[in-house]
């Protein structure tokens, strides 16, 4: 009871301080991440050691395990279609680069062994994942040629690092075997775990269709949970690292069609286990060991951050871009990655190096995650300075948008309107994407050729994975009136400049939902009124464009006619229709018993006849405007007329089928 009530206050401390730290690094506009490795260093084992080392790690694992689990999650077969081949070679130099360059330092300078040099050069190549992302999504320049380049290269980064951990066990001796019953006992738990996914990947789809048909948000977050510490749970129990099971389970969720919600009912968990990690990181920092070598650590980190810039910005321009968009990749990926602390970690448990290299490391890994969460917010204006200054070439080359997303149109909910809507834009060619929470509705836009995200649009990071950060119009066409105004009100903070188009229901919602951010609210009924209406004047051969005043008229001020707004405010639209009931423009097509066949426009005399005056005279698409008096008409032309509607009937009695002669004479 007393070990449990020791927990909890450590628990509030460490939360604590980690607040307040991380709203006076946002105030400072500087990222939370480094609040959270301050507040570790403050309260760690080494400060003020609020927290002992032992539980320092347990939080350190607890953490780990769910962000490796997200990190799964996110290395989707579309995210390695996305990578391209500019960005396989871009990471391939700069990974064997800097594992080259620091596994030679590490042997003739440190004098370390050969696999304690390369799990350091390993480790010290990785950029890390967490900042980056955190950074670029939180300017909003994920879609950006520097993002693309920085995500592309991050998950593949990742991926190295799962087949490394994946690797580490056959290289481990265990107490009192020998080296083959070692490798043979890894081979098996390998085998085993094969085994499992293998199992996993078929059972996986079916419970996941369960759990849609007959559970709700809280089962896919309790089912995601349980993945990420099941996965670890079961790969500690055959001796593999932790985190690699849960990221495993990420990776075989990554795979089924509802990997964007389970990734957003768990957002909300893994920032705050993101930040664990990062306060348990800090709290590992020895700091009498960089108050001893403090001088020779700072020469190493800088040498770190410099070295992987240059070799960063030399392999991005190596890829096919240009020099500007390298120096900014290089930046932002100089960092060394939390995956450093896992391997070295791993490594020490497993006996292959001693526990002085992590008390070396992790100094220089939190050192690189603080100077280098400064350096990136502040990439692109370094990497445009250092073009031209030195006059490298075009601080503008390339395109600093990706291209097509700024196009698309985000559509949220695939019922009668969305598919409708879905369809209108495919037809002319504008790209899109559906979100839909409801299965079957989804399966509909695949089967129409659609875009879809499936998952709650209410969720920030749904319409984030839509694309919303860069499209060019969001459509919420949802029936749930709660979830359509969070909805509009979350696009709206996230984007202030787009269109966002509601169609509703509820005609008392329309004002809520102009106040929540919504550029126009269409209501079902008022429309369904609007077009009874405009159908009937048509009915009635009312010219067309009266019956588009009344339905301008009809909308105007949010559709304020239409619900009762005072005359005094409507007094300018009065006047409009007025002008559009005294002038109309008509067209008039000349069929081969029309009077107006193979005559003048002078002799056809419609202006004194009728009052009428012809405008243009439209032949085969192409008009004539202000045609002469001598214009001749054929059967086909198409007439433009303008007058007043009374003047416009007399002009089609005059334009009308010609009287047979005979006929009239017999009569």
């Amino acid at each position: 009871m007393q070990h449990s009530a020791e927990i909890f206050s450590q628990s509030a401390i460490l939360f604590g301080t980690a607040l307040v730290a991380a709203m006076a690094f946002r105030m400072l506009k500087a990222p939370s991440i480094l609040g959270f490795l301050c507040t570790g260093i403050l309260v760690g084992p080494s400060l003020l050691g609020v927290v002992d080392k032992e539980e320092v790690e347990a939080f350190a694992e607890l953490g780990l395990v769910l962000l490796l689990f997200v990190i799964g999650l996110e290395l989707s077969p579309a995210s390695f279609a996305r990578a391209g081949r500019g960005i396989v070679v871009m990471t391939l130099v700069q990974l064997a680069a800097v594992m080259a360059v620091v596994f030679v330092f590490s042997t003739a300078v440190l004098g370390l062994g050969f696999i304690a040099s390369a799990i350091v050069g390993v480790s010290i190549s990785l950029s890390s994942t967490a900042i980056v992302l955190k950074t670029l999504s939180d300017r909003g320049e994920i879609q950006t040629s520097v993002g693309l380049i920085s995500t592309g290269n991050l998950l593949l980064q990742d991926v190295y690092v799962v087949v490394l951990m994946l690797m580490m066990p056959f290289f481990t001796k265990s107490p009192g075997n020998s080296v083959m019953q070692s490798v043979f006992e890894a081979g098996a738990g390998l085998l085993i775990m094969i085994g499992v996914v293998a199992l996993l990947r078929v059972l996986l789809p079916r419970i996941l269709n369960l759990l849609g048909r007959h559970g709700g948000p809280e089962f896919t977050t309790l089912f995601a949970v349980f993945m990420a510490f099941g996965g670890a749970a079961f790969a500690g129990a055959f001796g593999w690292p932790m985190p690699l099971g849960s990221c495993i389970a990420g990776l075989l969720l990554a795979r089924a069609d509802v990997r964007h919600q389970l990734v957003a009912e768990i957002t909300p968990f893994r920032d705050v286990f993101n930040a664990l990690f990062f306060i348990s990181l800090g709290m590992l920092v020895d700091l009498s060991f960089v108050a001893e070598h403090g001088v020779v650590l700072l020469l190493i980190i800088g040498t770190i951050l410099l070295f992987k810039s240059v070799v960063t910005s030399v392999a991005v321009v190596a890829g096919g871009w240009p020099l500007r968009i390298g120096i900014q990749a290089g930046f932002g990926l100089c960092t060394v990655s939390e995956f450093g602390y896992v391997l070295v970690r791993e490594a020490e448990g497993a006996g292959l190096v001693d526990e002085t290299l992590p008390r070396m490391l992790i100094p220089v890994i939190v050192g690189t995650m603080m100077i280098g969460a400064i350096l990136l917010p502040l990439a692109g204006v370094a990497s445009r300075a250092l073009v031209g200054l030195f006059g490298w070439g075009d601080s503008e080359d390339g395109e600093e948008e990706a291209e097509g997303g700024a196009q698309r149109v985000v559509v949220v909910g695939y019922g009668v309107n969305g598919k409708s809507l879905g369809c209108v834009l495919k037809a002319t060619r504008i790209p899109c994407v559906v979100v839909e929470m409801n299965r079957s509705l989804a399966q509909q836009a695949v089967g129409d050729d659609i875009d879809v995200v499936i998952g709650d649009g209410t969720r920030m990071r749904i319409l984030e994975e839509a694309g919303l950060a860069s499209c060019r119009a969001l459509v919420v066409a949802v029936n749930d009136k709660i979830a359509t105004r969070r909805i509009v009100t979350q696009a709206r903070v996230l984007r202030s400049d787009i269109p966002i188009i509601v169609r509703t229901a509820f005609i008392e919602e329309l004002e809520p939902l102009l106040a929540c951010g919504a550029t126009t609210v269409i209501p079902a009924d008022f429309e369904v009124s609007i077009k009874l209406f405009a159908q009937v004047l048509t009915e009635l051969r009312v010219p067309d464009n009266v019956i588009q005043a009344q339905i301008v008229a009809a909308r105007a001020g949010g559709y304020g006619v239409l619900r009762g707004v005072p005359a005094a405010q409507s007094e300018s639209l009065q006047e409009l229709l007025e002008v559009f009931r005294m002038t109309a423009t008509q067209t008039f097509y000349i069929s081969e018993r029309s009077q107006a066949v193979d005559k003048t426009i002078a002799a056809l005399d419609l202006r004194a006849r009728s009052g009428v005056s012809i405008i243009a005279v439209v032949r085969e698409g192409k008009p004539t405007t202000n045609p002469p008096a001598d214009h001749i008409l054929r059967m086909g032309d198409v007439l433009v007329m303008v007058g007043s509607h009374s003047e416009l009937d007399a002009a089609q009695n005059c334009l009308g089928e010609a009287v047979d002669e005979d006929s009239s004479s017999a009569e």
